[in-house]
């Protein structure tokens, strides 16, 4: 099954890129007044590649929006205070690995090299995501039927274009599942190294990656309910062991930060070109001491909640705009059908499920599900109120497994028996619209979810 998935993933993948390259050489490309990645700058004397005008036709339409901030990222680090808003993961890998491939002379620039690589990652991640998806369903559910659906619809989820364009989402959905995997292995056997990596993975890919620290917590507390076991201290040493250090590691790079951004004492050196973009953008460049930068006189420092504040304009119902009705209008589908199922989830457990079991043992044991429903609900609820709206889509489509599992209860035991004026009709037309509209759109820099 796991080549099925894999199959199946990489089909959906090859579908998207194939769509992305006709949109963008078919549709005029939208010139939004947004943040670019100030080019390189080319000697006369420098190596062209062929293969430069190779990525940028087959792959230009998948470096737009916060593609760029990721992109800009991996090739000149941190260097406006906006860009602090993009946690380190997905573009220091990106990085790394791009110098690695320069080692070996590869023949093309760093800058198509970085997209390359960031498209190359992101097919892979999202195989892999696919497949611990998978995983994940069946180890919860033991229904083979629902975790095929699942993968199926993850492949070819609304905000898929997300997954494949310089964005983190691949990425995170794979850590996610990994680390939701891991929590919940028979037996509550946990491998703490495994819970260790994969939680540090989450919280340095996305600012939300930090609520998964819920699911190591949830687990290991239904372990100690109900499991009687001698070497408990020793369990909980290393739980908590498994969660302080993604923490520290959380908190060096927001040193890191600090240390850019905070103290006058460093000084930074930019290539010309980033200095030239921040005056005429006005951005902030680090290594110009704590003076531009408020954030740096906070008790504790940390520099996300203020950019996005700042830049992003993100706050509690500070979307709530008339002019922002097309962006409601667009989210609207997956708020809509998270609150749906999520309500009736709970209604179910408070009305039919809780009164018919003897104890609250009992319930903890037999409801798997539970913390991930919790979890959805949450970043449901944190998408209503706080962030950008159209951002739900592809927020909780890659943080969250429970869209995929209500989706799947919806589906037939084959395609051949699809109905178009059933729920799963209405859902497959969903998925296929938002698919290619939202490729074809995001492909040319026009705004998508």
């Amino acid at each position: 099954m796991t080549l099925k998935v894999t199959k199946l993933a990489l089909t959906s993948r090859l579908i998207i890129l194939a769509v992305q390259m006709l949109g963008n050489w078919v549709v005029p490309d939208h010139k939004p007044d947004v943040f670019r990645m100030p080019m390189p700058i080319v000697n006369a004397t420098g190596t062209v590649y062929g293969l430069n005008t190779l990525v940028n036709f087959c792959l230009g339409g998948l470096r737009h929006w916060d593609g760029e901030y990721f992109l800009h990222i991996a090739y000149y680090l941190y260097t406006y205070e906006n860009t602090l808003a993009f946690y380190p993961l997905y573009p220091v890998l990106i990085r790394n690995l791009a110098a690695a491939c320069e080692t070996f002379n590869v023949p093309m620039s760093l800058h198509a090299l970085t997209l390359f690589i960031a498209v190359v990652l992101n097919l892979w991640f999202f195989c892999e995501a696919a497949n611990y998806l998978y995983q994940l369903t069946q180890r919860v559910f033991n229904d083979l039927h629902k975790s095929w659906n699942a993968a199926l619809i993850f492949c070819f989820n609304p905000a898929s274009i997300f997954f494949t364009a310089a964005y983190s989402e691949s990425l995170f959905a794979y850590a996610s599942f990994i680390l939701m995997l891991e929590c919940v292995r028979p037996k509550q056997q946990f491998n703490y190294i495994r819970i260790c990596i994969s939680l540090t993975a989450c919280i340095m890919c996305r600012s939300n990656g930090l609520i998964a620290v819920g699911f190591p917590l949830y687990f290991f507390a239904r372990h100690m309910i109900l499991t009687a076991n001698a070497k408990r201290c020793k369990q909980l040493f290393r739980m908590s062991l498994a969660i302080f250090i993604p923490l520290c590691i959380l908190h060096a790079y927001y040193f890191y930060i600090y240390r850019m951004y905070c103290m006058p004492s460093i000084n930074v050196k930019h290539p010309d070109q980033v200095v030239h973009y921040a005056s005429e953008r006005n951005y902030l460049l680090a290594g110009n001491g704590p003076e531009g930068s408020p954030w740096c006189q906070y008790t504790l420092p940390f520099p996300y909640n203020y950019v996005q504040s700042t830049y992003w304009d993100v706050g509690f119902l500070r979307y709530y705009q008339w002019k922002q009705l097309p962006n409601f209008l667009l989210a609207l589908p997956m708020l809509i059908f998270m609150h749906w199922h999520c309500w009736d989830y709970f209604l179910f457990l408070a009305t039919k499920l809780t009164p018919q079991v003897s104890s609250w043992r009992e319930l903890f044991k037999t409801q798997k599900s539970l913390p991930f429903v919790l979890h959805g609900a949450f970043l449901t609820l944190v998408c209503v109120f706080f962030i950008h709206i159209q951002v739900s889509t592809r927020l909780l489509a890659s943080a969250t497994p429970i869209f995929y599992w209500f989706a799947a209860d919806h589906m037939p035991k084959s395609l051949a028996q699809l109905s178009f004026r059933s729920k799963a009709g209405a859902l497959f037309l969903w998925c296929t619209a938002y698919c290619a509209c939202g490729t074809v759109l995001f492909a040319n820099n026009f705004p998508w979810t």
